[in-house]
C-alpha cells in the first residue's frame, strides 16, 4: 500500500509518497509528476512523510539538510545504480550525465555506459529534489529537461546558489518562465532555424511519429519526439519479453548545415550501449531506427 500527503512548498505542492519501508515518490503536483491510481494509495499520515518534511524544511531555508529520510527506490538495477550516483551529487554542485555514465560503468565493470540511458533513467527517478536530478546537467552546460519543468530546475539550483553562469537553455521552445530566468546561449555562427534544412528535419520527424502510432507489437513504447532539445533527438523504448532497448537518432552537429546524426540502440536493462552508427542525414538515421525497431518487433 501507498500512502500519500502534501507538503505546501515555496514552488508549489509537492505530493509524498510512501509505503511502510521508506519514501517512494516525491514531485509536484502540477500534472507533469507521477500519478498514482487511486487503488494504489492511501491519503494518510505515515512516519516516513514527516521524516521528508523536514527535510524539504531544512533545504527550502537554503541548508543542506545533512541527512536522508527513508527511501525505498523501486526501479531496475540499472536505474537504481543511476539514482544512487545522483544522490552522491554534493548540494549546490551539477554533474553531467557523462560523468555519471562514467561512475556506473566503473561500478558495473563495464568499459563504457552510454549517456543516453543514463538520462532515460534520471528521467524516471520519482523522488525529486531528495535524489537531485536537477543537479544534472549537459557536459557543455546544456540545462536540458526536468519533469518539473525548466524554471523549477533553475529554482532549486539557484536556491542551492549554484553557479548558472556557465549553463543554458535549450534553445528550441524554451518555457516562459525559465526564459526569463535565464536566456539561452547564442551560437557566433549565423543560424537559419527555419531553412531548408530545419524544415525537412520537422518533416521527417513528423513521419516518425506517425509511423510510430502504428506500433502494435508487445511493447512498452514510449515515443520521444524531443525536437526541444539542442541538438534534437527521437528515441523509441520497447520491450520484447525480458529484454528492454531504446532505439535513439540524435544529431551529432550542433548546427543543421554541418549535418551528422547519431544512431544508437541500449540495452535500457544493463544501460549498456549495442550500437552507435553515425549518418549523414536525418533521414537516413530515421531509415535506420524504423528498419531496426521493425526487425525487433517480427523477431529477427
Amino acid at each position: 500500500m501507498q500512502y500519500t500527503q502534501f507538503y505546501d512548498s515555496p514552488l508549489g505542492r509537492i505530493v509524498l509518497a510512501c509505503d511502510d519501508v521508506g519514501l517512494t515518490g516525491l514531485w509536484f503536483d502540477d500534472g507533469r509528476g507521477k500519478v498514482l491510481p487511486d487503488e494504489e494509495y492511501e491519503e494518510a499520515p505515515h512516519p516516513h512523510h514527516a521524516a521528508a518534511s523536514r527535510w524539504l524544511d531544512d533545504y527550502f531555508e537554503r541548508k543542506d539538510p545533512g541527512f536522508l529520510p527513508p527511501l525505498h527506490l523501486i526501479g531496475t538495477p540499472f536505474q537504481c545504480d543511476v539514482w544512487e550516483e545522483l544522490l552522491k551529487i554534493p548540494y549546490g554542485e551539477t554533474k553531467s550525465y557523462g560523468a555519471i555514465a562514467a561512475a556506473v560503468a566503473k561500478k558495473r565493470g563495464v568499459p563504457r555506459m552510454a549517456a543516453q540511458a543514463v538520462g532515460g533513467a534520471v528521467g524516471r527517478n520519482n523522488i525529486v529534489i531528495i535524489i537531485p536530478c536537477h543537479r544534472v546537467i549537459g557536459a557543455d552546460g546544456n540545462l536540458t529537461g526536468y519533469t518539473g519543468g525548466l524554471e523549477k530546475k533553475i529554482a532549486l539550483l539557484a536556491l542551492e546558489s549554484a553557479d548558472l553562469g556557465s549553463m543554458y537553455l535549450p534553445k528550441r521552445k524554451p518555457e516562459p518562465e525559465a526564459a526569463e530566468m535565464l536566456p539561452a546561449r547564442h551560437n557566433t555562427e549565423e543560424e537559419d532555424p527555419e531553412g531548408e534544412a530545419d524544415m525537412k528535419m520537422r518533416e521527417v520527424f513528423a513521419k516518425l511519429r506517425e509511423w510510430g502510432t502504428g506500433l502494435t507489437f508487445n511493447r512498452t513504447v514510449q515515443m520521444t519526439p524531443e525536437e526541444g532539445q539542442d541538438p534534437p533527438a527521437f528515441a523509441v523504448h520497447m520491450t520484447m519479453s525480458a529484454v528492454k532497448c531504446t532505439w535513439k537518432i540524435a544529431r551529432k552537429s550542433k548546427f543543421l548545415w554541418k549535418e551528422k546524426w547519431n544512431f544508437t540502440v541500449t540495452n535500457d536493462t544493463t544501460g549498456e550501449q549495442a550500437v552507435e552508427e553515425e549518418y549523414p542525414s536525418c533521414e537516413a538515421a530515421a531509415e535506420r531506427l524504423i528498419a531496426a525497431v521493425t526487425a525487433f518487433e517480427n523477431g529477427e
